[in-house]
């Protein structure tokens, strides 16, 4: 009887053995997350959020993007890459979403979900799981309601685009530019900057030989919103000048009182978020094809409060 007992208690075992081997031996979810890029703030936010998110849920993380946001060629083979790494589910934000299609199609041959962070695909293209991201002509309509209530009619504005087709950027100027005419203010030039400071700073410089009254200027991002600042202030000018993101760079500015504002995304929230709907996409659960990871105008008077947040997800 006892080594009956004996022989039961070691089989228990053994089985325990295995089953935990197999636990142990489980594959991590691997995601390939590719941005815009990995050199700017906003970006490095982004990349933040998903690291914290894929460190807690023991998912292996890899992380790809170009040098510039403008390098849509390298983006793509980007995207080829994580592919060929033979991800669980891809997390993507398109520089040129139309230009994306035919390697998302690659994706969904391999039966590789996607979740699309900031910027979303065409129109009409639906093979993607959710996109989370900001809604860009509310952000852009909340920048110029702040700018104009800066400015009086008949005033003159600088509008600064991102890269022409990225739908993020074009989104908010158009909604700056369309709040800010029912003001009355006078569109004096809009002009892409690519999303690259010292674009912003080339392009202001620019626009005041010909334009030396501007009285403010929205800018689609922080980035050429602070190239732009850097002309205006060696031209020795002093206008309410508006971005979008809230990067630490900008509201340090605005907390010196060289910027007006920014409109701060939910960009640390749009990486965290991606994570966990990659979790729930593999695991076959039900998503939301639009979640809005929400925007906030930030001014000096709130500007203090999100940088220190910014800073303590170094």
């Amino acid at each position: 009887m006892q080594k009956k007992r004996l022989v039961a208690i070691v089989m228990a075992l053994v089985f325990a053995f295995v089953l935990c081997a197999g636990a142990a031996a489980a594959p991590k979810l691997k995601v390939g997350m590719v941005l815009k890029t990995l050199s700017s703030q906003y970006w490095k936010i982004v990349a933040a959020g998903a690291k914290a998110a894929a460190d807690k849920a023991g998912v292996e993380l890899i992380l790809l993007g170009p040098p510039t946001e403008d390098a849509i060629e390298q983006q793509i083979n980007m995207v080829q890459d994580v592919i060929s790494q033979k991800v669980d589910v891809i997390v993507f934000s398109p520089s040129q979403p139309a230009a994306s299609i035919n390697v998302l199609n690659q994706a969904k041959k391999k039966k590789i979900p996607v979740i699309l962070v900031d910027t979303g695909m065409p129109a009409g293209f639906n093979d993607y799981v959710t996109f989370i991201g900001t809604d860009n002509l509310a952000a852009g309509k909340a920048g110029g309601k702040a700018l104009a209530a800066q400015l009086k009619k008949g005033d003159k504005v600088l509008l600064i685009d991102g890269a022409p087709g990225n739908p993020s950027c074009n989104d908010r100027v158009k909604g700056a530019e369309e709040v800010l005419k029912a003001a009355g203010m006078v569109i004096a030039s809009k002009q892409p900057a690519f999303s690259d400071r010292e674009k912003g700073y080339t392009l202001t410089q620019n626009v005041l030989q010909a334009n030396p009254d501007i009285a403010g200027v929205f800018a689609a991002n922080d980035e050429m919103v602070l190239g732009s600042l850097r002309a205006m202030q060696q031209a020795g000018k002093k206008v309410p000048m508006i971005g979008v993101d809230a990067n630490e760079d900008a509201l340090k500015s605005i907390l010196a009182g060289d910027l007006y504002g920014s409109v701060a995304q939910g960009n640390y929230d749009m990486g965290r978020i991606a994570i966990e709907k990659a979790l729930e996409a593999k695991a076959g659960k039900k998503i939301d094809k639009r979640i809005d990871s929400g925007a906030t105008m930030m001014t000096k008077d709130n500007a203090q409060s999100l940088l220190d947040f910014r800073m303590s997800i170094k």
